[in-house]
């Protein structure tokens, strides 16, 4: 079986105030030209709005293969935005974006690598509160509350401001498990490598020392979901598994899984890349300049 590289990243935020990261990320694609992986993946966290299809333009020159799935800030819209809800952004522009520049969606659909047996699926994933929501009335009487504006004790989750959609998090969650499970019955391979951008195991979460917080237990409630845990342990044919959105490095073993979360921040980025069929996974840092 011939081996081959596949190189993961994640919240790259392409076009934000943090022009350091912006440089990290400049710094990342020119690496990958240097040394081209077979496929590489973006795991969400991409750029919001226009920066989207910026962030890829960086990439699309790559000759191997290229995939994506989107992150929270990648589906935030404005009032009245042109591309239409947020929704509609992850179903249809966002897609586009991708389709033009070569990189495969696969929020719609797998990417498979016959020849080596093996199958790469992904998903934004999303959060319905089943990580905490038995523990929040411990923590505060205005729980449910808190969880509808998503406010934490000092400020709160962007997403509440900035995702607008005729949905909830609840169905939204449902349905993007529910595709995922469908993609997984479907393939007829021996091994699968999950790209998700909301962590899909606690232990991939952010890291919370010392004894539970309200806050603490309200940004487990905003991370993931029980559904996709149990999806994805419950498939014995699930290798690796990568996500993001953290911002925090972090690894796992789970059963016959490894799973990793990339840990990139604004202000610099990591690029995991997973050796198959070996099986190493091997992480690199890119910094900007810390003055730009």
């Amino acid at each position: 079986m011939k081996p081959i590289r596949i190189a993961i990243t994640a919240d790259l935020h392409w076009g934000t105030r943090h022009p350091s990261g912006n440089d990290a990320t400049r710094a990342m694609a020119h690496h990958l030209r240097t040394d081209p992986p077979d496929v590489v993946i973006l795991a969400g966290d991409i750029g919001a709005g226009e920066h989207f299809g910026s962030c890829l333009d960086l990439f699309a020159d790559l000759p191997g293969l290229k995939a994506a799935v989107p992150g929270n800030h990648d589906i935030w819209v404005n009032q009245g935005d042109p591309r239409g809800d947020s929704l509609e952004v992850y179903q249809k522009h966002l897609p586009e974006e991708c389709e033009r520049r070569g990189f495969h969606y696969l929020d719609h659909a797998a990417l498979l690598l016959p020849e080596l047996d093996l199958a790469i699926v992904g998903t934004m994933n999303w959060y319905d509160y089943s990580w905490s929501i038995d523990d929040l009335p411990n923590f505060a009487d205005d729980w449910e509350e808190r969880l509808r504006t998503k406010r934490f004790t000092l400020g709160m989750h962007n997403d509440a401001n900035f995702v607008r959609w005729p949905t909830n998090d609840v169905a939204f969650t449902e349905q993007l498990a529910a595709k995922l499970d469908e993609q997984l019955r479907a393939l007829k391979v021996g091994n699968i490598v999950a790209i998700t951008h909301h962590p899909p195991f606690r232990e991939l979460n952010y890291p919370k020392p010392g004894p539970p917080t309200l806050n603490g237990r309200l940004w487990d409630a905003f991370s993931g979901n029980t559904t996709v845990e149990r999806i994805l342990t419950n498939d014995p044919r699930v290798r690796f598994v990568f996500c993001g959105h953290t911002h925090f490095a972090r690894e796992a073993r789970l059963g016959e899984i490894q799973a990793y979360n990339v840990g990139g921040d604004y202000h610099f980025k990591r690029l995991l890349t997973l050796d198959w069929t070996n099986g190493g996974v091997a992480a690199m840092e890119f910094h900007g300049d810390p003055g730009s």
